[in-house]
């Protein structure tokens, strides 16, 4: 018997059958879940974000589901989540890393801190309704999309930073996190989102 009878013998076995079965399952299962396949193979993530960066340009916006979906997806990584306010020594280390400076008077009580690999970003309040009063952009940048509230630019050749502010509204759509009818009304009512998102291409 050559070595392809033994193999299609194999194959043709209960016990063959089951193997490449589980096996073929297996691969489908990491090259379809987007958060696995994402951080195994790299020309994954670079679609995901170029489909963002697509998605946003035709839109003309950013919008709240899809980057919701972007940031978990490109990078997966954990939050920090607090309705008062996150621990201010987390904080900091978030803004570091970041390294995105915006007005700290007027963008205040940061709920969330999101921290992944090659994704990190903040998620705050603000009463502001237009983003100039938040955030400068900077004169040197490279940019990839802007619009009246939002900006996307490249600081250097393999980081990328999100800035934008967004209507309490779309802050509904994106983000579960409160109750915004009831119990934390209180909390949100009258506060808009502005969130600094910094992530790595390489």
């Amino acid at each position: 018997m050559n070595k392809i009878q033994k193999i299609l013998k194999f194959i043709n076995s209960e016990i063959g059958f089951f193997s490449i079965t589980f096996i073929v399952i297996v691969l489908l299962f990491l090259v379809l879940n987007p958060k696995i396949s994402n951080q195994l193979f790299f020309f994954k993530s670079e679609a995901t974000l170029n489909n963002f960066i697509s998605s946003t340009k035709s839109r003309g916006l950013i919008d709240p589901q899809e980057y919701w979906k972007f940031r978990e997806f490109y990078s997966p990584g954990f939050f920090n989540f607090s309705k008062n306010g996150v621990d201010a020594s987390h904080l900091n280390k978030a803004k570091e890393i970041i390294g995105i400076s915006f007005n700290e008077k007027t963008a205040f009580g940061a709920f969330l801190i999101f921290s992944s690999p090659k994704l990190n970003s903040i998620d705050m309040f603000t009463k502001e309704t237009e983003i100039s009063r938040v955030f400068d952009i900077p004169k040197k940048s490279d940019l990839i999309f802007i619009n009246k509230n939002s900006v996307i630019y490249k600081s250097d050749s393999k980081t990328i930073k999100i800035i934008f502010l967004l209507s309490n509204q779309d802050m509904r759509k994106a983000n579960g996190f409160f109750d915004y009818q009831d119990k934390d009304k209180q909390i949100t009512e009258g506060r808009n989102w502005f969130n600094i998102t910094s992530l790595t291409t390489d």
